[in-house]
């Protein structure tokens, strides 16, 4: 079983070094993320997305920052509040079950979580339950390379792996996100529903 990364090291991803390797706002930019959209990151951790995306979609839009665990969701509430962003909702999730309705978002973020999924593809079908019409999800993971960060090797997932969990949960066009987006220690893809 995948093990899921531990709060206690969440300093780790507030960091400004983190900042200068992946800036947030490049992501977000690059996947199509804009003023009045209504996204989710799944998975958000202290919030390292979610705040810059707040700041993006502006008061039109809305973000839910959802996560598994507590102590992520309140440093989220924690910094949201301080910098006066009203429009992030942080909520404790299940990885099976999202705390969401059906195709209430626009575009779903799950940056450095799909390899810690028990059942990869059952949780890309619940985010695509959750996608408006001609909504996207961005999956972002960490290479799988050797590296002296990140998750063990051997719990990493390859491009091609990512790419048939997408196909298999009902996703099609996965398309690639421009490695000056992701960073170095990264790749990701964003894929659309497939047609029914």
């Amino acid at each position: 079983m995948p093990h899921k990364f531990s709060p206690m090291h969440m300093a780790r991803l507030e960091s400004e070094e983190r900042r200068r390797r992946q800036p947030p706002e490049r992501l977000l930019a690059a996947i199509g993320l804009g003023p009045g959209l209504r996204m989710a990151d799944v998975g958000c951790g202290p919030g390292f997305y979610a705040l810059p995306a707040a700041r993006i979609v502006g008061p039109a839009g809305r973000v839910h920052a959802l996560d598994l665990q507590e102590p992520m969701l309140a440093r989220v509430r924690e910094r949201a509040a301080a910098e006066g962003l009203a429009n992030v909702a942080a909520a404790l999730s299940e990885e099976s079950r999202l705390p969401l309705a059906d195709g209430s978002v626009d575009l779903v973020l799950v940056a450095n979580v799909l390899h810690e999924a028990a059942d990869r593809r059952a949780f890309l079908r619940e985010i695509l339950r959750v996608l408006a019409p001609g909504g996207r999800v961005a999956v972002v993971e960490w290479r799988r390379e050797p590296m002296e960060m990140g998750p063990p090797l051997e719990e990493r997932l390859s491009l091609d792996d990512v790419r048939a969990d997408l196909a298999a949960a009902g996703f099609a066009d996965a398309a690639a996100v421009e490695p000056e987006a992701t960073g170095a220690t990264h790749f990701g893809l964003v894929a659309g529903p497939a047609a029914r």
